[in-house]
């Protein structure tokens, strides 16, 4: 088998993602936050008013209504109150959040760690190998 095969490289890239993921699981524990919540408080503060609606967040994370909901009532319930919940002033049945300063604080915190771990990530030779890899994949198609 080709080793710069389509299905190797994508095995590859989903191998590297995971270990990123199982990375960023344990440096963000000590800001009790899982990385799709820490994804989450990054759009909230990303937007220019630090806030959106429920179906704003569904849609950039790709995540299901029921989700980006509880996830919204986890991360209200922590203590130090990362996001508050209220109705939109133009459409009452709109739910928004927005997070709050003590959610700006505590994301900032965590961003550092974040940062710092995907810079290693990054930096490391198996990301290298993986770019090198992606480069050199065969991407023209074959005609059935």
């Amino acid at each position: 088998m080709n080793t710069n095969s389509n299905l190797c490289t994508w095995l590859s890239m989903k191998h590297f993602e995971n270990d990123i993921q199982t990375k960023l699981e344990k440096v963000l524990i000590k800001y009790d936050l899982s990385p799709v919540e820490f994804s989450f408080l990054h759009y909230l503060y990303d937007q220019y008013d630090s806030k959106a609606s429920l179906l704003e967040i569904k849609d950039s994370l790709k995540l299901s209504s029921a989700a980006v909901s509880r996830m919204a009532v986890r991360l209200e319930n922590k203590d130090c109150h990362p996001i508050v919940r209220y109705h939109s002033d133009d459409n009452q049945k709109e739910v928004c959040l927005q997070i709050t300063d003590s959610g700006i604080k505590h994301f900032k915190e965590a961003f550092q760690v974040v940062d710092k771990s995907l810079d290693e990530s990054f930096a490391s030779s198996d990301f290298q190998n993986l770019r090198d890899m992606i480069l050199n994949t065969n991407t023209t198609t074959k005609e059935s």
